[in-house]
């Protein structure tokens, strides 16, 4: 890892409960949701935007996306405690405390085998691309149609369904967890998560 690359040296593990009556997916949206806003509180009240999370046991594949899956478990890290405690995940996550079993704040300590960067996915639709295109290079939408055509298809990633709490819509919140081997200097959005440009890696096992 890079000299430049955030030291997380505090973590802090959350898991779905199973139920046989409730899907894990509908309990990832109410999780993230909260979660969305706790560290959007945290970032403008606090300042503090070193939180990233990581999916444990998330596994994509681009062959038979039916068992792509983010798995039951959502760790938060930190460089340090306070940053947690100041979180505060369990005044957050309070309403949800039949669904999900939150465990209290640890070191890293030499836990971690390797590292991962974990994104929110936006693709853009290809009719956007192909306009976006026709402008730039002045030809026909029909003509930037090709060029996009050949470009990389979108990826069928596990998601979470948010709703937005400025225009009450519902979105999808992408996510591609992939190893990672370097990681830069800087900070997390207020998912918790990479931007698709940015690659500032936690710790995994």
């Amino acid at each position: 890892m890079s000299n430049s690359a955030l030291n997380l040296t505090h973590y802090q593990e959350i898991t779905i409960i199973p139920d046989p009556e409730i899907a894990p997916y509908f309990i990832w949206s109410k999780l993230f949701n909260q979660l969305h806003i706790a560290l959007a509180a945290l970032k403008n009240e606090h300042g503090i935007d070193s939180i990233g999370v990581s999916f444990p046991d998330y596994h994509y594949n681009n062959k038979n996306e039916k068992s792509s899956k983010l798995g039951l478990k959502l760790r938060l890290f930190a460089p340090n405690q306070k940053n947690l405690d100041t979180l505060n995940l369990d005044k957050w996550l309070s309403r949800l405390s039949d669904y999900v079993h939150v465990k209290g704040i640890k070191e890293v300590g030499d836990k971690a085998t390797g590292y991962v960067s974990v994104h929110r996915y936006r693709f853009k639709p290809i009719d956007i691309q192909a306009q976006t295109l026709a402008d730039k290079l002045k030809v026909s939408y029909e003509e930037a149609m090709v060029t996009v055509a050949k470009r990389k298809k979108e990826m069928a990633l596990p998601f979470i369904q948010m709703r937005s709490h400025t225009n009450n819509s519902n979105y999808r919140l992408s996510v591609l967890q992939s190893p990672c081997d370097n990681s830069q200097a800087g900070s997390f959005n207020t998912y918790g998560l990479n931007g698709m440009q940015d690659a500032v890696a936690v710790p995994h096992w």
